[in-house]
């Protein structure tokens, strides 16, 4: 008997699901589930795309930021581009390079130093272009809360426009516009907007004035809105759309380059090789290098020098995963000596300021519960947060907020700095905020070790047209989960350790005379691989993968157990199988 490692959460079932066109009752349950009852609002969702946007005229401060960039285009006044070190905030640059290229214009880009100057703008580097004769800084992903830094900016002789997405203070800079869909009067319907998403929609606003457009703007959009975790719902789920699309058939060097890398697969590329492959690569130049280099490479136009900068790229990557698995296991054993569900300070001076973000965001994915990763850099100590659904990061900064220098962020991530004498009591400030936060009681807390699961079903239903019927809701992301499958009625036809440490479980799964491949990763030596003949039950994203030139089923097992000891046991049903509502649920 094997029993599950994790605790499965499974859904009630639903005797009558919806009839959608297209769709088969498993994939009808698990929409209904997700809100979806009929085929319009359906088609809405899943055909999301450029219709779909909303007129910009609702941002506020959105066409006020427009005139003040098209005239300094028209007068010829130089421009800078001022974003931030992560994957959104360069490829939010990237578009506007882009986009201003296109109208004849090579804007100053401005990368700050993670280690010197941190997050948002500064007043040196503000220095710094005015020396250059810049006249005109429009921020990305950063900038609403440089109330400081925008006057100084003035002094100088330099107007500012803000596009950032994060949680605006209480008075806002004194900006020419302040472009931000949380602003409490904008009236913009989809505040979910990254500072790629927010980047995308305002430069081809801009194009669009003069009857031009530029190509690979919407796949830098996505990859951004990716990489920032935004909702895969929305104008966000469109700007996606657009974007794979893109991907799928750019000529731009630096992008197909990163897109060859990232895939997991041949074929167009998912949503899942942007997160998992084109992000992380991005994001390595800024955490452990130097944030110019992706940048160079996202507006590189010579295909000779992309490929130099691919390389170099890889390399730093490289290097970025074996710092980030060394801080994280210190990371894990200070999580041991801190038990418990609440939000949890974690310090260590030897970590690099650009892994804390990893840091937290692991170690918040393992133990379901909200880290804040920190470490002194010189006079400060600098942090980031990640957080559980039942979490809000900015929120939660804010009301630590009197033991901090510096915050900022959203509902999903944040960062802060604050006094090495300030450290204990953010630590315990945070420490001892509630969950949820803010205090909502319909909201339900994440825990340790659970699997929510969206559709049970029997191994007869998992086959090539499930597939295909899954495909049709892609992208997959935040709020919109790639679906998560419990699947009952499968025998072990082979099971065996592989990996360099015998550390994943290549399966093959028999369902009649039939089998389905199955993988799970990362499974401890303490786990008991599954006998063969034995009947087991697993929990698994359905996928294709490639093997020999062919296109093969594959379970990505995320837990498995034996039938006698299955969750699922209450779930089966005598009823004849060709009854397949029985069998759905």
């Amino acid at each position: 008997m094997i029993q599950p490692r994790f605790e499965w959460l499974l859904p009630p079932p639903l005797a009558l699901p919806p009839v959608l066109a297209g769709f088969g009752a498993p994939v009808a349950t698990l929409l209904a589930r997700r809100g979806f009852w009929t085929d319009i609002d359906l088609a809405r969702f899943l055909n999301a795309g450029a219709a779909d946007l909303a007129p910009l005229e609702l941002m506020t401060d959105a066409l006020a930021a427009l005139d003040r960039i098209d005239a300094a285009v028209q007068h010829g006044e130089p421009i800078a581009i001022w974003g931030d070190y992560d994957a959104d905030g360069m490829t939010a640059i990237a578009i506007w390079v882009l986009a201003l290229r296109r109208l004849g214009v090579e804007p100053v880009r401005y990368v700050p130093s993670r280690l010197a100057e941190g997050y948002g703008l500064s007043i040196d580097g503000l220095r710094s272009l005015a020396g250059l004769g810049v006249r005109l800084v429009v921020t990305c992903d950063c900038g609403v809360g440089n109330r400081v830094e925008v006057q100084a900016a003035a002094e100088l002789g330099m107007d500012v426009v803000v596009t950032d997405h994060h949680i605006p203070p209480a008075v806002l800079p004194a900006a020419v516009a302040v472009v931000d869909p949380h602003r409490s009067d904008c009236a913009y319907p989809n505040p979910d907007l990254t500072g790629a998403g927010l980047a995308y929609r305002l430069a081809t606003a801009l194009l669009a004035r003069h009857g031009l457009e530029a190509p690979d703007l919407a796949a830098l959009a996505a990859i951004g809105t990716i990489a920032d975790l935004a909702p895969m719902t929305g104008e966000c789920r469109a700007i996606v759309r657009l974007g794979l699309a893109e991907l799928a058939t750019t000529r731009h060097p630096g992008l197909s380059g990163l897109v060859a890398r990232a895939r997991e697969d041949p074929g167009p590329p998912t949503a899942r090789d942007v997160g998992f492959g084109i992000v992380p690569r991005l994001n390595a130049a800024g955490r452990i290098a130097d944030a110019e280099l992706a940048l160079d490479l996202l507006v590189e136009e010579d295909a000779n020098a992309a490929q130099a900068r691919l390389a170099e790229l890889e390399e730093v990557n490289l290097r970025r995963r074996e710092l980030t698995t060394v801080a994280i296991d210190i990371a894990r054993q200070m999580a041991d000596a801190a038990p418990g569900v609440g939000p949890l300070a974690l310090r260590h001076d030897a970590w690099a300021p650009g892994l804390l973000g990893l840091i937290a965001g692991r170690l918040a994915d393992e133990l379901a519960r909200p880290v804040a990763a920190a470490a002194l850099l010189e006079s400060e100590i600098r942090g980031s947060v990640r957080a559980t659904p039942d979490f809000h990061v900015a929120s939660g900064l804010e009301a630590c907020g009197a033991h901090l220098t510096k915050r900022g962020g959203h509902a999903a991530a944040g960062g802060f700095s604050a006094l090495p004498e300030a450290w204990d009591a953010f630590a315990d400030a945070f420490g001892a905020l509630p969950r949820p936060f803010p205090p909502d009681a319909t909201e339900v807390v994440a825990r340790p070790g659970q699997l929510s699961v969206d559709l049970v079903l029997t191994a007869r239903h998992v086959g090539w047209p499930l597939l295909q019927e899954l495909g049709q809701l892609a992208p997959y992301g935040p709020g919109h989960e790639q679906p998560m499958l419990a699947v009952t009625g499968l025998t072990v036809g082979d099971a065996r350790r592989v990996g360099a440490g015998a550390d994943h479980v290549s399966l093959r799964l028999r369902r009649g005379a039939e089998t389905i491949d199955g993988i799970a990763f990362s499974v401890g030596a303490e786990r008991e691989t599954p006998p063969v003949g034995a009947a087991v039950d697993v929990v698994a994203t359905l996928e294709e993968r490639t093997f020999e030139g062919e296109p093969r089923l594959q379970l990505r097992v995320l837990d498995y157990a034996t039938a006698d000891a299955s969750p699922l046991a209450g779930r089966r049903t005598l009823v004849p199988t060709a009854e397949p509502l029985a069998t759905v649920g």
